[in-house]
């Protein structure tokens, strides 16, 4: 999957949001095991969409780094499995998101979807266009990938 692009939508007074056809279609018109997982991302103020198989294998990969014997590192845990929830989605693409997770990531009603390779992103669309505000795209771009001219 490579989720890519934006797209409005609206969050009803339920906590309820349909996931972007674009999206859906991009996992083969329907949703795996008709169950996603939602992140509270822990840089910004947004939620993560992945599918079971994504987050198994990245969920994986972080717990594999972390030993619960280890003080630290048990906080931590303790904090991963707070902030991110199994849903079940309907063939219609309804999420109903979590209360908790919408109001830490200040989602109200108008929200965007943005993909982000293997994984969907949502944001409140006021949150979102301040993230945007900062358009360091060709300074980050430039810094990290390198200059096209190289």
């Amino acid at each position: 999957m490579n989720f890519s692009g934006q797209k409005y939508a609206t969050v009803d007074e339920k906590g309820r949001v349909l996931l972007p056809a674009d999206y859906k279609n991009e996992m083969g018109g329907k949703i795996p095991g008709d169950q996603l997982v939602i992140q509270r991302d822990p840089y910004e103020k947004c939620l993560n969409i992945y599918t079971t198989d994504v987050w198994n294998a990245d969920f994986a990969r972080v717990r594999a780094k972390l030993n619960r014997d280890n003080r630290e590192h048990r906080r931590l845990l303790d904090m991963l499995y707070s902030n991110f929830k199994v849903i079940q989605v309907p063939d219609n693409g309804r999420m109903n998101l979590p209360n908790e997770f919408l109001e830490k990531a200040g989602i109200k009603k108008d929200v965007i979807f943005t993909g982000l390779g293997d994984c969907v992103r949502l944001w409140d669309v006021d949150v979102h266009k301040a993230y945007e505000g900062d358009d360091d795209y060709g300074d980050l771009y430039g810094k990290h990938v390198g200059s096209l001219q190289e």
